[in-house]
């Protein structure tokens, strides 16, 4: 017992003489910690991290994510991993404790979304520091302090995927230890300094997804240690530098793709005996189709989308046997598809977009590809094969092709399928159960695909775009439809399905798009739609939505094709063409996030519900072709976005809303064949209306033009008849009464 009291009091003693700075460190960390713990409220949700920071514990080398150096007297401390710690929307103050631990050597606070301006004038306290990681906060914000272009021992900067503006100052070149440079994904512009050149250690450089622009510096392409280069999607512009001999020799990644870069691609890239990575993707070069090409490297990767290239597939790539991604859509590529590719360890192919022609070769599916797209060329045929190893397959996209016969048949039993997009083919099939439970997008529209929609939904529980118009199925809706609760896009539209709507589709909580128009379903129009919860909220939100294709739509009465990236901006429900009978239930105006509903060519009876005004973001609303009654909603006048109505061909009566929006729908064909309607719209006075004429507005009165004038002297002239005829039965009257009268008084 009194050893081990010894041994304490010996350890204590030793902390206890330690110097001020080691102390200073201590306290620091401390600081930092209850920085941290004020953002917290202290009850509902209080900081749990850092447990063994606290003041009762002496020895803080001995503290969760700090390390101290033993090796040096009184072990200051070197090293803070602070990494995904820290929460959320935090201000990037609670750094300045640590920055006045001078001894530092290693300081890694990434993904701890830190909000604010990096602290520059504390910063420079770190004179020793080599290791400063600042990546993935995204809200860091301002410039780069000056005062990092003054650590002259860094030999590691990340400081990547964050909000960082202004330009890369040329004082960047001093810190001539650097080895590690990352400042991807901020908002940097203006050019790229030549000055990086100077860094004669740098192995990597990662300046992509910026707003840089300007030229490739000539020096940074001469660094004999770089072995990683990143400018991708940035604006750079002009030719790529040419020079004869090669001083990047050590170079294995090289990323340029979607700049502005033009001019031919220079052949010394095909000289990088160590490249694996080449991609230079999207930028306006010129492929050199004349010369001989015989690269010394061994490519994994290849990426030469929107390069220009003509003719066929270049034969140079039979010879990269470790090519795992082929990417060379967006050319001008004609010719059949070379049964040289299947030799080759290719994982993801993409040819997409060019003008191949002939039929795909067996071997294509007998490979172990994991991603096939050729969509967007002249390939023709039917598969003749069977595809063993479809449970290999993440991605099969053969759209926009003309292929035909049948498909699914060829499938073996197991799948991993992901994407499936074969639409725009002349496929003729019957849809199997399942495509399994990894599938999330299915694309089949555009085919001759036929028999009933008799699929296990159930099976595929991920899906989120199901689209097969445009086809000829049969049968009813399947009840395990309800089941896709992740489902974003249904489009069955142009099929010959037919029953109900069924109770089931409520489940479809996330969908945004309901396409089931041009098909034989009746019944009514089912309440449930009042349980989609994202069509009812007021507050629009645009969910990340991984999607490769545009989706075609009827919008505000056209085949509107809807760019990928905004298809889930358009809430929409179709349900035009059908057989539906019914009203159009009342809830309808609590679906306050859709943007377009069509009704239209259906049995629809009823007056129009007046919730239909509550449809704040309505753009286009289309109820023609039904047996619609009563008077026009009011409320319509509060459709401050409509751009499309349709109202023709139902039993509508009374004046047309004359306030709001409904003072520019003025185009007299969507009121027609309503012949109870009346209004300022259609130049027809309504009789309880004062005579008093209204004014119109100007364009309103423009696209009325002559057509109306007319109209109203077709009035003037009825009434005018009417008048008359009018007036001659009622003095014939007059006269008659008046003449007993007088008999009367003659003979009293």
């Amino acid at each position: 017992m009194n050893h081990h009291r010894l041994n304490m009091f010996l350890l204590h003693h030793n902390l206890l003489m330690r110097p001020a700075a080691w102390w200073h460190s201590r306290e620091s960390l401390l600081r930092f910690k209850t920085m941290i713990s004020a953002y917290y409220p202290a009850k509902s949700s209080p900081f749990t991290g850092l447990t063994s920071w606290n003041s009762s514990s002496i020895d803080c080398c001995t503290w969760e994510h700090v390390n101290c150096n033993p090796q040096l007297p009184f072990k200051p401390v070197t090293e803070l991993k602070l990494f995904s710690l820290i929460g959320t929307n935090i201000s990037s103050e609670v750094l300045l404790p640590l920055f006045h631990i001078d001894s530092l050597l290693y300081l890694d606070v990434s993904n701890n979304y830190l909000q604010g301006r990096i602290p520059g004038d504390e910063l420079s306290n770190l004179t020793s520091l080599r290791h400063l990681d600042m990546s993935y906060n995204f809200g860091l914000n301002g410039s780069i302090p000056s005062q990092i272009y003054g650590m002259e021992n860094l030999f590691n900067l990340a400081l990547g995927h964050n909000s960082l503006t202004g330009n890369l100052s040329g004082n960047i070149g001093n810190i001539s230890k650097l080895m590690f440079l990352n400042l991807q994904s901020n908002l940097l512009s203006g050019s790229i300094p030549p000055e990086i050149g100077k860094l004669s250690e740098l192995e990597l450089l990662d300046l992509g997804m910026n707003s840089f622009d300007g030229g490739i510096p000539m020096p940074i392409l001469k660094l004999g240690e770089l072995q990683e280069l990143y400018l991708d999607y940035n604006h750079l512009f002009g030719r790529i530098p040419n020079f004869g001999k090669v001083e990047t020799e050590k170079l294995q990644y090289l990323s340029l793709n979607d700049n502005n870069l033009s001019g031919e691609i220079p052949l010394w890239l095909f000289d990088l005996g160590n490249l694996n990575y080449l991609n230079l993707s999207q930028n306006n070069l010129v492929w050199n189709s004349i010369a001989e090409i015989y690269p010394k490297f061994s490519l994994k990767y290849l990426g030469l989308d929107s390069c220009n290239i003509s003719g066929k597939i270049p034969r140079w790539l039979s010879q990269q046997k470790k090519l795992q991604d082929l990417i060379l859509s967006n050319n001008k590529l004609s010719g059949g598809f070379p049964s040289w590719l299947c030799e080759l360890e290719l994982l993801h192919i993409d040819l997409s977009y060019n003008n191949l022609t002939g039929p795909l070769p067996s071997c294509l599916f007998e490979a172990k590809i994991n991603a096939i797209i050729l969509r967007n060329n002249n390939f023709s045929g039917s598969l003749q094969i069977f595809i063993p190893n479809i449970g290999d397959f993440r991605v099969l996209d053969l759209s926009n092709n003309f292929l035909s016969g049948e498909i699914f048949s060829k499938f073996g039993t197991k799948s991993n399928l992901y994407y499936v997009n074969l639409s725009f083919n002349y496929f003729s099939d019957k849809l199997p159960l399942s495509f399994g439970i990894s599938t999330q997008m299915l694309i089949l529209n555009n085919n001759d695909f036929s028999g009933k929609l008799f699929m296990n939904f159930t099976s595929m529980p991920y899906l989120s775009i199901l689209d097969l118009h445009d086809n000829r199925l049969t049968g009813e809706i399947p009840y395990s439809l309800g089941s896709l609760t992740y489902l974003h896009i249904l489009n069955l539209k142009n099929n010959q399905i037919h029953g109900p709507i069924l109770d089931s589709l409520a489940n479809l909580t996330f969908i945004r798009i309901i396409d089931l128009s041009s098909n034989k379903i009746n019944g009514i129009i089912p309440p449930y739609f009042a349980n989609i919860s994202i069509l009812m909220s007021n507050v629009f939100t645009v969910t990340h939505f991984d999607v490769e294709d545009d989706v075609i739509l009827n919008w505000k009465g056209y085949l509107r094709t809807i760019e990928a990236s905004k298809i889930m901006m358009y809430p929409t429900l179709d349900l035009s063409n059908n057989e539906l009978t019914g009203e159009i239930p009342k809830y309808i105006g609590q679906l306050k996030n859709l943007m377009s509903l069509n009704l239209s060519y259906n049995n629809i009876n009823g007056a129009i519900p007046t919730s239909i005004g509550q449809l704040e973001v309505l753009e286009s609303l289309d109820l023609s072709h039904n047996k619609l009654s009563g008077e026009i909603p009011t409320s319509f006048g509060k459709l401050n976005d409509l751009g499309k109505l349709d109202l023709s061909n139902n039993m509508l009566t009374g004046k047309i809303p004359a306030d709001g929006q409904m003072l520019a729908m003025v185009d007299s064909s969507i009121y027609a064949n309503n012949n109870g309607l009346c209004g300022i719209q259609i130049n027809v006075q309504c009789i309880f209306e004062s005579s008093s004429p209204k004014v119109l507005p100007k364009h309103a009165e423009d696209e009325m033009g002559n057509g109306g004038i007319h109209f109203i002297w077709e009035a003037v002239c009825l009434g005018y008849v009417f008048g008359l005829t009018w007036g001659l039965w009622l003095a014939c009257f007059v006269g008659i009464v008046s003449s007993n009268l007088i008999r009367g008084v003659f003979y009293c």
